[in-house]
């Protein structure tokens, strides 16, 4: 069962469940970037990671037609730990720092244009990468 257990795991994702904690970011200023991950089964994981992006959208009418439109405005990996093995049933915590460029964009939420950030954390697995999914965060 358990060489059928990390098979299934490893292609859908499910070898650990993923948590990131990220606090108000300032450009320019580093903060704290806390992961857990709880191993569902064991398994080699080549790296643990943050995705960071920063997201531009617009929505208006033109000629009475709803008009949308979005661009990825800022993208970024940071490696957080290397290469471990996990085994099943167990916690393990990292820490990292996450520092975006004074002259990004902050967050903002506007009428018809909006600038929002996201985070992301990773395990680096054979397979399907278990991750927290993406959480937005504010960027002053």
């Amino acid at each position: 069962m358990g060489f059928f257990k990390n098979l299934k795991n490893s292609i859908t994702g499910g070898a650990a469940t993923v948590h990131v904690q990220v606090p108000n970011v300032r450009r320019g200023q580093a903060v704290p970037a806390k992961i857990t991950a709880t191993a569902k089964a064991d398994g080699k994981v080549a790296a643990v990671y943050l995705l960071v992006r920063g997201l531009e959208s617009a929505e208006w009418k033109e000629s009475g037609e709803r008009v949308s439109n979005s661009r990825t405005s800022f993208e970024t990996r940071i490696q957080i730990s290397g290469p471990l093995d996990i085994k099943d049933g167990q916690t393990y915590n990292f820490d990292g720092q996450l520092e975006l460029p004074v002259n990004s964009s902050p967050t903002f939420r506007g009428q018809l244009i909006n600038h929002l950030w996201e985070v992301q954390a990773g395990l680096d697995m054979p397979g399907n990468d278990p991750d927290s999914g993406w959480q937005n965060i504010d960027v002053a």
